[in-house]
């Protein structure tokens, strides 16, 4: 199935073309400039492998956690995508894709995976994935909360699977040296991407999942500062 993936999610966001076997990826560098960047390199992707955006069947998204501006970009050009193109649309839970990505590097078990993104203010958005049979991916988000970054990494158990995009801050470095007990994946399965993304949709599009273009909304990782000044 031709798939086009977004992810902008984080500051480096990605793009991604898939058929079959084969996968073309481009990055869309910091995250002032995805908006820029998206759609010239949606088409370098997809002429890669030879077609070109308008002959997607499936357009996938990440649609959170992540930041306001980002997921509005990637969200947004996904929806636009569906629409002029007939292609169905998935947005997919990026802690899904991570915990998939970190448990394949890292060779886990069959476990929670604990999943932490960067929320500012020293906070972390914080969740768990569960392995699930009767999700597509083998993966579910369970709910999240704002937490310090410290508080978070101090609430794990000895030997948690530890994975996600806060595990790259600088001041977690020293939180994560105070605790060896924790296990983590390499580096490049801590965060999700684009072509990850794309292979999390293609799972739930064969078990006939689907979004409605019209309802498809991101998911934050705290309120807007103007909801939480009327909150």
């Amino acid at each position: 199935m031709k798939t086009l993936a977004i992810d902008t999610s984080l500051a480096a966001g990605s793009v991604a073309a898939l058929d079959g076997d084969r996968r073309a990826s481009r990055p869309l560098g910091g995250a002032g400039e995805h908006a820029r960047l998206v759609a010239a390199a949606l088409v370098e992707a997809a002429a890669e492998l030879g077609w070109r955006p308008r002959d997607a069947e499936l357009v996938a998204v990440v649609r959170g956690p992540g930041s306001f501006t980002g997921l509005r970009v990637g969200v947004a050009t996904a929806k636009g995508l569906a629409w002029a193109t007939g292609a169905r649309l998935i947005g997919v839970s990026g802690v899904e894709v991570v915990a998939r990505l970190a448990h394949a590097a890292a060779g886990w078990p069959d476990a929670p995976v604990h999943v932490a993104y960067d929320a500012g203010r020293g906070e972390v958005f914080a969740t768990t994935a569960l392995p699930a049979t009767a999700s597509p991916s083998g993966w579910t988000a369970g709910p999240g909360r704002l937490v310090p970054l410290a508080d978070w990494i101090d609430s794990l158990a000895p030997g948690a699977l530890v994975a996600g995009p806060a595990l790259d801050l600088a001041a977690c470095g020293p939180l994560l040296a105070a605790r060896p007990d924790l296990r983590l994946p390499p580096p490049g399965a801590r965060t999700p991407t684009a072509a990850a993304a794309g292979a999390v949709a293609l799972l739930h599009a064969a078990a006939g999942s689907h979004d409605d273009p019209f309802t498809l909304v991101p998911d934050y990782v705290r309120p807007s500062y103007a909801e939480e000044r009327r909150g």
